[in-house]
């Protein structure tokens, strides 16, 4: 791309006639600069949660093996700051106590769009949503967005030596905050086409509100643009590889175990010449004008459908239901239980029922009802939400309760709990979780294929209400 633009210049010494006047203005528009990056990530070590009072840890042997190919470039019909990368392969081997597992990106989701927030960064779908097991098989240390940050702003010397910034080191370890510490970057090499870094450090911080620990030892190359070198030299070419070892430990948390793991890192990139075709395969993901911070589950028995706020955490997800942690800067600020209930007749559900069945679930929690209300949603799905106030383990907490119910029986309950002086800092999270709920989307095509029969029906179903506290 260099070369076509300095002949359109007139570099040359001749002015552009008028034929080359006409062919620049039917041209098509030069493709944009696109890298072409292979990460390879390989971890060991030991996961760890408690397992009661008085008891040792559970801990059990992990190691993770990824791979990732991939073709960056700006996506021209993205906000500013956001690439766009397809990924020939993005896949991990994970085992687990001797468990092997195989986690890769999806067909239908390998051309993905990668936002900053802040300094981390968030993949999503612009025409879809990821799910949570995709999203963080991305989620990789040194991510390349970042590596520009590990470059000073002056010219350097052999054996300069300067601070990363501290968010730009948390979004490289992948964690959210650094508390002490960090990364000390060197010039360890200069020739007359690259520059070799140093790095090193240990960084005390936190992820999901859990203390962590990292000690940090890499390397990172950086090209010397054509003509450049000399003493000193500024660093504004590409970063062209980095390798690095991290040793973690983190704490067990609200929503995960704890780990104490090595993880070697390799990082290369190059010139793409070109940037590939989008990827549009079919699949049953959830569609929608996606966008950072939201993720995709679907029920495994296709009973329902959700998208999501990423501060949703799952903690259980079974035949019984789902159950999920909302941590919001760290802080566990409310928990949900979603359940598909037994199909009913096709009628909508009742307030003054929903209300029953909720005191009746909370029994002696209950203190009484804050809000009552049922609306309907312009896919016909009915929805009664009660918000109740009452007390568990000796502390004032509110309930919200929802029922959700199409015109064929189908019916999911949705229900939070948060304790009541976090209340104004959940805000509106249960009604975004019932705006992202679709139900029964898979029964209804089964439903359809099977001559538009139904399962049997259970009148008598209740609201379930799980007494959780966090």
């Amino acid at each position: 791309m260099i070369g076509s633009v300095i002949a359109l210049s007139g570099a040359d010494g001749q002015e552009p006639t008028t034929a080359d006047a006409v062919a620049e203005a039917d041209a098509p528009p030069p493709a944009p600069a696109a890298n072409r990056v292979r990460i390879k990530l390989d971890v060991s070590g030991e996961i760890f949660a408690p397992a009661g009072p008085d008891k040792p840890q559970i801990r059990e042997p992990i190691s993770v093996d990824a791979r990732f190919d991939f073709v960056e470039s700006a996506a021209g019909d993205a906000p500013e700051g956001v690439a766009l990368r397809h990924y020939a392969d993005a896949s991990a081997e994970l085992t687990i106590a001797g468990q092997s597992s195989h986690v890769a990106l999806a067909d239908d989701a390998r051309s993905v769009r990668v936002a900053l927030r802040g300094t981390t960064p968030t993949p999503y779908l612009a025409s879809g949503f990821l799910d949570r097991a995709e999203r963080d098989l991305l989620e990789t240390p040194f991510d390349a967005l970042l590596l520009p940050g590990l470059r000073p702003a002056a010219a350097v010397t052999m054996g300069d030596a300067w601070d990363v910034p501290a968010d730009v080191v948390a979004g490289l370890l992948a964690i959210d905050t650094v508390e002490s510490g960090g990364i000390r970057a060197a010039v360890g090499e200069i020739d007359d086409e690259r520059v070799v870094l140093t790095l090193t450090g240990t960084v005390d911080g936190a992820a999901d509100g859990m203390p962590t620990h990292v000690v940090v030892e890499g390397t990172c190359v950086v090209e010397i643009p054509a003509g450049s070198a000399g003493s000193p030299v500024r660093l504004d070419g590409e970063v062209i590889s980095v390798t690095a070892t991290l040793r973690e430990r983190r704490e067990a948390g609200h929503v995960a175990p704890g780990f104490e793991v090595e993880a070697r890192l390799s990082c290369v990139r190059s010139k793409a010449a070109a940037v590939p075709p989008a990827v549009h395969a079919e699949g049953p993901r959830r569609r929608g004008d996606g966008r950072p911070g939201l993720l995709w589950h679907r029920d495994s028995a296709g009973r329902y459908d959700l998208v999501y706020d990423d501060r949703w955490r799952v903690i259980e997800d079974g035949p019984d239901g789902l159950v999920m942690r909302f941590v919001d800067r760290g802080a566990l600020v409310g928990q949900c239980s979603i359940t598909a209930l037994p199909p009913a007749e096709p009628r909508p559900p009742e307030l003054a029922e929903v209300q029953r069945d909720v005191e009746r679930s909370l029994a002696g929690q209950f203190d009484h009802v804050v809000q009552a209300a049922e609306a309907s949603r312009s896919d016909g799905v009915r929805i009664v939400r009660v918000e109740a106030a009452g007390t568990a383990a000796g502390r004032p907490f509110r309930w919200m309760h929802h029922v959700l119910a199409d015109d064929a029986g189908h019916r999911v309950a949705l229900t939070c709990m948060v304790e009541q002086p976090l209340v104004g800092r959940f805000a509106s999270a249960d009604r975004d979780l019932v705006d992202g709920l679709e139900v029964a989307p898979g029964a209804r095509s089964q439903g359809a294929a099977n001559g538009g029969e139904s399962p049997p029906r259970d009148r008598e179903a209740r609201v379930p209400v799980k007494s959780l506290t966090p």
